[in-house]
């Protein structure tokens, strides 16, 4: 929202300076008249304020020791009527309907339209992840689970201000942080799910919590179950931890993957200690249904499991399908789980290295933080407040990705229908990675290798997934229109190219 009315004004919101050095612009207008009363500008650099701009123009330069958006939402809480008045506008000003202005503006007024489209491969090419550095320069990579988008402004405008003022150094701890709150808060909002701020720790990431559970909560050759095809640190982490895999394979139902649960009750005996759950499920995008989930508990309760699950893409569910937590269905079910999440996929900040546990009794808390803390590993400050940021202010931003990863997901579907003849897949209910079964058409020597050979396209290798990722292919469409449409043309042609 970027006009609030809040009588005798109104406040407009305007993102008229962009880039690294401007920001947004708060107008402050007389609702009869129309006259400009205040303005603040709340550039990244130059910030200031105006007093009645359309008469005589007083500027306030705002000194460097204060956050100009940070400051003008302080200042205008706990003061509107005040700079109102100095405005020679006085108004009498209620202090809820003041509060209750600010907060509907307040979204709009720290997030300014996101450039989803506008992406320049050039610039792609000099980020240092992963992503765009492992392959040549004629690949367009598609594989690891990174957006191509650039992250929110106010995960942007916090790390400029912390660059600016020099905030790089070793962070208190341990010190209590916000992130717990802010989490359980969110939790409540978006999923119905209540939780004490007390069972929140953070961690440095969800593949650490992984490996951490099995540590502590499991001896070598015990059994871990995990729903195959799965994200490879999964099994990674059983096998390097020299745990035992029980593996019990999703399967394919009408309209996509579903859990195996009269699967899932063979496989597990006398060793079995822990289920490792992924759902939102990746690389298959399935947001499992309650009674999947409610099935998983059961069988937990009646085996006396521990359920470590991993929801990380929790936030990344299409409309029609909703994301719920495993430790919501009940409390019994609920102090057997520990929950690990981030705001790394959702808002595309993996490389800060931030994560939470959310653990569903004190016993598990207890017992997963025995593990020594510089084991476990450390935290940076900017992960930390770039979390708080996006789960507090960014969800503006990540309601436009979600829209646009929808059109993205369609604009998929329809090309492999139409172009990739012989290649299935469903549409992903959550996340934004594509799963492509391409065992029909037998690509050689797998259909990772082909499409990177003969396309120059980098999609991710099924093998890595578990064995029943043979034959397939994970593509991540976290990108523009032209990224993708040049992408999913080169596998077309190569695919034609092989047929002639």
């Amino acid at each position: 929202m970027n006009e609030v009315v809040l009588d005798p004004i109104r406040l407009v919101v305007d993102h008229r300076a962009s880039g690294a050095q401007g920001g947004p612009t708060l107008r402050i207008i007389g609702k009869q008249d129309g006259r400009e009363l205040l303005r603040f500008d709340c550039f990244a650099q130059g910030a200031h304020w105006h007093l009645d701009p359309s008469g005589r123009d007083e500027i306030t330069q705002l000194p460097p020791s204060v956050e100009s958006l940070e400051w003008t939402l302080a200042e205008l809480r706990a003061d509107l009527a005040g700079y109102l008045a100095k405005a020679g506008s006085p108004a009498a000003l209620d202090e809820v309907a003041v509060e209750s202005a600010l907060g509907r503006l307040e979204p709009g007024f720290r997030n300014p339209p996101a450039r989803l489209d506008d992406l320049d491969v050039s610039l792609l090419r000099q980020r240092s992840g992963e992503k765009w550095s492992i392959y040549p320069e004629d690949v367009l990579p598609l594989w690891v689970a990174d957006m191509d988008f650039p992250v929110a402004e106010p995960i942007q405008r916090l790390i400029r201000r912390s660059l600016e003022i020099g905030d790089l150094g070793y962070p208190v701890h341990p010190r209590p942080t916000r992130i717990p709150p802010v989490f359980a808060e969110r939790a409540e909002e978006r999923f119905g799910w209540s939780i004490e701020t007390g069972c929140v720790e953070l961690i440095t990431d969800v593949v650490q919590g992984l490996y951490v559970a099995l540590h502590q909560f499991t001896e070598e050759g015990e059994g871990v179950v995990i729903q195959t095809p799965i994200y490879p640190p999964f099994l990674t982490a059983v096998r390097e931890m020299r745990r035992t895999l029980v593996e019990n394979p999703l399967v394919v139902a009408e309209g996509g993957y579903t859990v195996d649960l009269e699967g899932l009750r063979r496989v597990i005996d006398e060793r079995t200690r822990i289920i490792l759950l992924c759902n939102p499920h990746n690389p298959t995008g399935r947001a499992f249904r309650r009674e999947e989930i409610e099935g998983i508990a059961e069988l937990a309760l009646a085996r006396d499991l521990l359920v470590v699950s991993d929801e990380i893409h929790g936030d990344l569910v299409f409309p029609g399908c909703r994301h719920i937590p495993f430790a919501s269905l009940s409390p019994e079910i609920e102090a057997r789980t520990i929950t690990l999440t981030s705001a790394s996929k959702a808002f595309n900040i993996a490389g800060l290295r931030c994560a939470v546990a959310i653990f569903g009794s004190a016993e598990l808390r207890k017992r997963f933080m025995e593990c020594p803390g510089h084991l476990r590993g450390g935290l940076g400050s900017l992960g930390i407040a770039a979390t708080e940021v996006a789960w507090r202010h960014s969800q503006p931003w990540l309601d436009e990705v979600l829209a646009y990863l929808e059109a993205n997901r369609e604009l998929l579907a329809e090309f492999i229908a139409s172009h990739l003849p012989g290649v299935r897949h469903f549409r992903p209910e959550a996340t934004y990675l594509a799963w492509l079964d391409c065992r029909e058409i037998g690509l050689e020597p797998s259909p990772y290798e082909f499409f990177l050979s003969r396309a120059k396209v980098a999609l991710s290798d099924g093998a890595a997934f578990g064995s029943p990722g043979r034959g397939f292919v994970r593509l991540n469409f976290a990108t523009s229109r032209q990224i993708l449409r040049e992408a999913l043309g080169r596998m077309a042609e190569a695919l034609r190219e092989r047929r002639s």
